[in-house]
């Protein structure tokens, strides 16, 4: 925090040391434009008198000296006339032109229209340049009004910069008239400030820059340097004795609601419990109710028929006996899952229960026009499970197959009911050529009571997973590759079973 408080200050004072130069600049901006305006202004002045009288007369000589007095930037004035021809001032330049190329005065000369004025910087790099303009003829050769400004005046700042501005004066071409402290030492680790920005004034097109780089101390003063570190501090202090007071206060609150909601929650997941075994025992018991049922009324049309022979009932006898112990087997297998106790898990032969379902569901999948394809692994994987449980379970999801393909076209109303040995894991798949699972419903397919079907109660799947997941296994849905859906339920292996494999 201490960190953070001082570096957000010292951006706060470089950014207030960058307005400040910004400020300052603008105002020197301001005061030599002003300045350059005023020497467009004497000049019309000098010309308007020149018009009125010659170089030698007295009104003329009074003007410039009062300008000169007046203004100490304007260093000379001279009146000069130019052989365009020769390319030279007439007679030589004067000598308070001697620092200025002679051509290239000539040569300005000749490019402006009288009225027009430009500016010449000196060719040693002196910090003057000239400001030309030229003047009607009236009977005479080219001549032109020449005012040579010392540019460390013009650039003298009124209320003064500080000592470690940089100041440059330029022109249009780049080429520097007056430089004071330009450029600034590279290196620190401070960015530097700048401000540039072209005068207004069309005669003399130059350029102001300034550049300042501020002080460490500038940056980081000693009220900030060492007040924002015991500030933070103490703030910190006080920041964490409120949280830690807030979260005794909230700890009290919790543990008074929970005691008043423990009794609550005791009833609750009692109810809890008990419709979810009604709803389950509901659920499941219909399966070897309806094999009964249909068992029952195959044997009654025998009996009715009066060509039945003992051995026909006596299996319809035996499969109704089997069913009702699947039966009791389920409703025991419940039971044990209320009051949590561990299903008897031993080894079984995964072909054995496909068969076992086959079994059982065979006539409902006639009924339907469901073809039912196996597809089992030789010799059987075994796994460590309870039987009557994952029997229940892929019963569960064959049925979900058979219902899934009912609307199905006739060549589309098929299941493949597969086991096989994948990864060290025993496998039981069912794969459908239904519609498949939509992509919205695949995170929600074994959330208890959910459901896509207008007849069903959403606890078919849910019940299947919570019956593998105790067998030590896992279930898992998703669409085959070109259509309908796939289940697959999976356990360990047995390692014989394993090794077979290897062999």
């Amino acid at each position: 925090m201490a960190l953070v408080g001082l570096g957000i200050g010292a951006f706060v004072e470089f950014m207030r040391a960058s307005e400040t130069l910004q400020r300052e600049g603008t105002t020197l901006h301001r005061i030599v434009s002003q300045r350059v305006d005023q020497h467009d202004a004497h000049l019309t002045s000098l010309a308007a008198v020149l018009a009125s009288s010659n170089a030698e007369s007295a009104s003329f000589r009074a003007v410039i000296e009062a300008m000169q007095r007046f203004y100490p930037r304007i260093a000379a004035v001279e009146l000069i006339e130019v052989d365009l021809s020769a390319g030279a001032p007439v007679g030589g330049a004067p000598s308070s032109l001697g620092d200025f190329d002679p051509a290239a005065l000539a040569r300005r000369v000749g490019d402006l229209a009288p009225g027009q004025a430009v500016t010449l910087t000196s060719r040693s790099g002196s910090p003057f340049y000239a400001l030309i303009k030229r003047v009607p003829d009236a009977g005479h050769g080219s001549r032109a009004l020449v005012l040579v400004i010392d540019a460390r005046l013009l650039t003298e700042p009124e209320g003064g910069l500080p000592d470690d501005a940089a100041l440059k004066l330029s022109d249009a071409a780049g080429k520097a008239i007056v430089q004071h402290g330009w450029p600034l030492p590279a290196g620190a680790w401070i960015p530097e400030l700048s401000f540039e920005k072209a005068l207004g004034s069309r005669s003399q097109p130059l350029v102001l820059a300034l550049a300042r780089r501020p002080a460490p101390a500038e940056l980081l003063p000693p009220g900030l340097l060492f007040g924002w570190p015991v500030a933070a501090g103490l703030g910190l202090f006080l920041l964490l004795a409120v949280l830690r007071e807030r979260r005794a206060s909230r700890r009290a609150r919790e543990a008074v609601r929970l005691h008043e909601h423990d009794a609550k929650l005791a009833h609750a997941m009692r109810v809890n419990t008990v419709g979810e075994m009604a709803s389950g025992i509901a659920h499941e018991i219909t399966q070897p109710l309806t094999a009964i049922l249909s068992q029952s009324q195959a044997g009654l049309r025998l009996a009715r028929s009066g060509g039945a022979v003992p051995g026909d009932l006596l299996g319809v006898l035996e499969a109704n006996v089997r069913h009702a112990r699947r039966a009791a087997e389920i409703l025991e297998r419940l039971r044990a899952y209320v009051t949590r106790r561990e299903p008897q898990r031993q080894r079984n032969d995964l072909n054995r229960i496909v068969s076992n379902v086959v079994e059982l569901g065979q006539r409902d999948l006639q009924e339907r026009n469901v073809t039912l394809r196996l597809e089992l692994s030789q010799p059987g994987p075994q796994a460590l499970l309870d039987r009557v449980s994952i029997e229940q379970v892929v019963h569960n999801l064959v049925r979900n197959a058979a219902e899934a393909v009912e609307a199905m076209p006739a060549g589309r109303r098929e299941i493949v009911l597969a086991t096989r040995l994948v990864d060290g894991d025993a496998e039981i798949a069912v794969a459908d050529d239904g519609p498949g699972i939509a992509e919205a419903d695949m995170a929600r397919l074994f959330e208890p009571f959910f459901t896509t079907k207008s007849s069903g109660m959403g606890l078919g799947l849910p019940l299947c997973e919570r019956l593998v997941e105790a067998a030590g296994g896992r279930i898992a849905a998703r669409n085959g590759p070109e259509r309908g859906a796939v289940f697959t339920v999976r356990f360990p292996a047995l390692a014989a079973e394993l090794g077979m494999a290897a062999e």
